[in-house]
């Protein structure tokens, strides 16, 4: 950042003034406010936001605070007597007569307890979106050309607060991301910079952040107004050309693994070998959801590629005489939550009730694993922190990140997809602690039949599910409730136990190309 900032002061330094300054008005609620700071004027995160673009680019911003406590988003809610909707309020005139250049916007929080009622019949579902829309359209009507910030991801509330279990805020971000990608908007995750020490920022109230809280919240919006993040170019799934058969391959590290990790022992040796001169007779193309790229595979690359996703892709490349496209989303330990949105792990039915109840409560806890009390795998969390600092071992561990920055990019690319290989679920199956147990076998259940709906969505994509292999490990029910949730939805459940497959003491079995030839079996039925 320091770079960033000394570059634009060069170029800008000596034109500090000579413009008309940008105008950035900060709508919103009382966290925009500043409710309960001992200074708004210099403690509140449009005052921070103003101080740290200042420092930045000296005389070229000017930022004003509109925020209204107890505000929303909902024309038609009320708050005692009066309107809750922030389009009725001053502040909404008094910043549409402003004109601002840039409008950053954090409303949603104070439409808890009304936004249920989308979910349950008591409102239009649409509305939240429909008037969110229509309130930045005021703005945007004002000023055609405004740039727009919105909270996608809104702030958290701690323990004690009265929506703190809630499903609400979660299902919201799929609305709230609908009116940013609408708006041309750029979406802010203030979830994730401020839940990292959310007990200490919100130990008031447990909900209005502190000084400290509001630094951050003014931190993460300058970053995102300069562009001086330090951010990993990720390039999107490009969808325009010819389709062939296309498979999304996900999972944990059975599916990750490359044939260079089981290359050792002669026999190994020359089964990679074998391996790789039937890849030089395919055509397969492979999408590494951790860079965005598109690789054609080849003897020279393929080793360090998912070992058992490229075996299983050359059987199907050799079926059919033809291209096969590889679509890979996996990270070694990663559990079955990391791959599943906020929204459908906090899914209700029309009782309001959730639908998966033990992934509602991981996901609405708020905390990471290695805090989450509701997460039932003890290795996964005890892991999970040493890990999270290697980037390459472990970045995608927590809950949805894994759907974030590939399941999601897939769904939004519109790609067509011709089956979905799925080889997990050994993070799920255990508490992974001495003496190592099942997990509850209604947790089991949720979290496949939720994994089964995020991945096929509203199609019937054909779906193989690999079985847990043998191994001295209590697997025996995970294994049961793998093959009962695919005679329910259709998948089709490979039983690697039953052929034998699987090494006693090691969780990795080192033979991918049986379990790619079952695979290849029943993609050919």
């Amino acid at each position: 950042m320091e770079k960033c900032i000394l570059m634009l002061l060069l170029v800008a330094g000596s034109l500090a003034g000579a413009a008309e300054k940008t105008k950035v008005a900060c709508i919103g609620d009382s966290i925009t406010y500043g409710f309960g700071l001992s200074d708004r004027g210099t403690q509140s995160y449009p005052a921070q936001l103003q101080k740290l673009l200042d420092e930045f680019e000296p005389g070229k911003y000017e930022v004003r605070n509109f925020g209204n406590s107890g505000r929303g988003i909902y024309l038609d809610s009320v708050r005692g007597s009066e309107k809750r909707g922030f389009r009725y309020m001053p502040e909404h005139k008094a910043a549409l007569a402003w004109k601002p250049d840039i409008v950053i916007c954090n409303l949603g929080i104070n439409d808890n307890g009304e936004y249920i009622k989308e979910y349950t019949g008591g409102r239009k579902r649409g509305q939240f979106e429909s008037d969110y829309l229509a309130l930045l359209g005021d703005y945007r009507n004002a000023n055609p050309k405004a740039r727009f910030y919105i909270w996608t991801k809104l702030s958290p509330l701690a323990e004690g607060q009265r929506f703190y279990r809630s499903p609400e805020p979660f299902l919201m971000q799929a609305d709230l991301e609908a009116v940013a990608k609408k708006m041309n908007a750029v979406g802010l995750d203030m979830q994730e910079p401020l839940r990292e020490k959310m007990d200490e920022i919100f130990a008031r109230d447990k909900i209005h952040p502190n000084a400290e809280g509001a630094r951050i919240i003014a931190e993460t919006t300058f970053r995102a107004l300069t562009g001086c993040a330090e951010v990993k170019t990720i390039k999107p799934l490009v969808t325009k050309m010819l389709h062939v058969e296309t498979w999304l391959c996900a999972g944990q590290s059975n599916m990750q693994k490359g044939w260079g990790e089981f290359n050792a022992t002669p026999a190994e040796k020359e089964r990679v070998e074998n391996e790789l001169k039937r890849l030089d007779k395919v055509d397969i193309r492979f999408w590494d959801f951790n860079t965005g790229e598109w690789t054609k595979l080849t003897r020279a690359n393929a080793l360090r590629k998912s070992a058992f996703g490229v075996s299983f892709a050359i059987r199907r490349a050799e079926a059919i005489k033809g291209q096969v496209r590889m679509l890979y989303v996996a990270a070694g330990g990663a559990p079955t939550e990391s791959f599943l949105s906020e929204q459908t792990m906090c899914a209700i039915g029309k009782d309001g009730k959730p639908l998966y109840p033990h992934l509602a409560a991981i996901a609405t806890n708020r905390h990471r694993l290695d805090q989450n009390k509701d997460f039932p795998c003890a290795w996964v969390a005890r892991e999970y922190p040493r890990r999270r600092a290697n980037r390459e071992e472990a970045y995608w561990w927590p809950v949805s990140l894994m759907y974030d920055k590939g399941i999601k990019r897939i769904k939004e690319s519109g790609v067509r997809l011709d089956g979905i290989l799925w080889y997990q679920g050994e993070s799920n199956a255990t508490t992974c602690v001495a003496p190592d147990t099942p997990t509850d076998r209604d947790y089991q259940l949720e979290t496949l039949r939720a994994l089964v709906s995020e991945l096929r969505g509203d199609k019937k994509i054909p779906f193989i599910m690999m079985g847990l292999p043998k191994m001295n490990r209590p697997w025996e029910q995970y294994r049961d409730v793998q093959r009962e949730v695919c005679e329910e939805t259709g998948a089709i459940f490979v039983d690697t136990f039953a052929a034998g497959l699987g090494e006693p003491n090691d969780v990795h079995p080192r033979d991918k190309t049986a379990f790619a030839d079952l695979a290849a079996e029943a993609a050919a039925k």
